[in-house]
């Protein structure tokens, strides 16, 4: 029986910016602010720049494609996009800051404003407004908008639980380091996406759960093991086993060990 490392560096990191959030780990940028499309396209979405770094707008989510854009102010940001424009088939605008530039009779802002117009597959057009703000440390890599997210009845499965963002975060930062998951594991991907939701969308956890496809199973035994003082005898089978697929993992949500010898 091969033994697995129960803490690698990642999972550290995690683990250090969660009980020491004084402290600054460059592992805790989110990946994405997600973006629901109803209010994307009726208020103006901040956009975080900086040197050295490119910030994607994505709309690979949707069925949506690029059809133009305008960048008020060129003198210190430019664009670029996955494919040209003039296929029809560009979904990502990706910002870059440059040095600044003088443009003859141009006028620059603090912060400008970057809008998208955009078609989808039924032809019906969409216009977006992103105000793009200079920042030395972005809290973002990018933004990724949404179909419109339908609003879910709560469900009764996490009822009597208390699926707070803060109790998820540290729920999925233990099972990175006893080994449920690995770091790179679409499910983690998917928890961090419903996380944003619910801080930026004002969702509640069964909403932003069916919006992302997490089994609300996940989310609950997340949850359990945020409260956990000591790990259970089942737990420490799991650390001595390799690494849990999503599938493994969801196993180990509903029964609360994996039967492997």
């Amino acid at each position: 029986m091969r033994r697995f490392p129960t803490l690698t560096l990642v999972s550290t990191a995690l683990w250090i910016g969660l009980v020491c959030p004084g402290l600054p780990v460059q592992a805790q940028t989110s990946a994405y602010q997600v973006v629901d499309r109803t209010r994307a396209t009726t208020s103006a979405v901040q956009v975080q720049v900086a040197p050295g770094r490119a910030t994607s707008i994505s709309f690979s989510q949707t069925d949506e494609t690029i059809a133009y854009i305008l960048l008020a102010d060129a003198s210190r940001v430019v664009y670029s996009t996955d494919v040209e424009l003039e296929t029809g088939r560009a979904k990502t605008i990706f910002l870059r800051v440059i040095q600044p530039l003088r443009f003859p009779g141009a006028t620059t802002a603090p912060v400008t404003n970057l809008m998208v117009q955009t078609i989808d597959a039924r032809g019906q057009n969409r216009l977006y407004t992103f105000d793009i703000v200079h920042s030395s440390n972005p809290r973002y890599v990018g933004v990724q908008i949404l179909p419109a997210i339908a609003r879910a009845q709560p469900s009764p499965v996490v009822g009597n639980l208390n699926l707070t963002p803060g109790r998820i975060q540290t729920g999925l930062s233990i099972a990175i380091m006893r080994g449920y998951t690995s770091v790179d594991d679409s499910i983690v991907a998917k928890v961090r996406q419903l996380l944003e939701l619910i801080r930026t969308e004002n969702m509640t956890a069964s909403e932003a759960a069916q919006s992302v496809g997490i089994p609300l199973e996940v989310l609950t035994e997340l949850e359990r093991l945020s409260q956990e003082e000591q790990p259970t005898r089942s737990v420490w089978r799991v650390i001595t086993l390799e690494p849990p697929s999503s599938s493994q993992f969801i196993a180990v949500a509903k029964s609360g060990r994996i039967d492997k010898e």
